[in-house]
């Protein structure tokens, strides 16, 4: 079980925007006090000799407890790309003969991306999946991340950044999408 504080932040922050609209300076400031609880749990099973299933869950509970920010309060707001909930879970198959299988499931619950703003990601869950030969020396996998093309945002900015009237809006950072590719080892012995 995790317990303990927190005070690092960062914030966008454009001191001299007056004149240089285009100008940004990141900044990073200490909450005066912040409060991290939570959990983490993971199971591996063996059905059978060839087959596994597990997975892993875990909940967080990352607050300020103290925090002026630009004159707003954020005590017992969440702190950014802290999700409440993580999750992971896969199946894993092995052939005595090398042929091989695994499908794997990812999710995480919305988290604010930063102190400066109040934007929010959304949840999301990704999977990826793996086919493959292996050998004493060679190994030749296909697979897929991402399988299901979900679009998701790992980071995320709220500020104005287009002329003329400068108006604030959200951007974000996208996630990787869908990527399909084949992949050859070789050990040399």
């Amino acid at each position: 079980m995790l317990d303990g504080t927190s005070r690092s932040t960062g914030r966008e922050l454009d001191p001299t925007r007056v004149g240089r609209p285009l100008s940004f300076v990141y900044f990073t400031d200490n909450a005066a006090r912040g409060r991290n609880r939570g959990v983490e749990a993971a199971l591996d099973w063996r059905l059978t000799p060839r087959w596994s299933l597990g997975g892993s869950a875990g909940l967080l509970q990352a607050t300020y407890r103290n925090y002026l920010n630009a004159g707003r309060d954020l005590a017992g707001r969440e702190q950014p790309h802290a999700p409440k909930h993580q999750y992971a879970l896969y199946s894993d198959y092995r052939h005595p003969r090398g042929w091989f299988a695994r499908l794997d499931v990812a999710g995480r619950d919305a988290f604010y991306f930063s102190a400066s703003h109040d934007e929010r990601s959304r949840p999301y869950t990704l999977t990826n999946i793996k086919l493959g030969l292996a050998t004493r020396s060679t190994t030749v996998e296909l697979w897929a991340r991402n399988l299901f093309d979900v679009e998701y945002s790992q980071r995320g900015f709220f500020f104005g950044n287009e002329p003329p009237d400068f108006a604030s809006k959200r951007y974000t950072q996208a996630g990787d999408p869908r990527q399909v590719g084949i992949t050859l080892r070789y050990v040399w012995q």
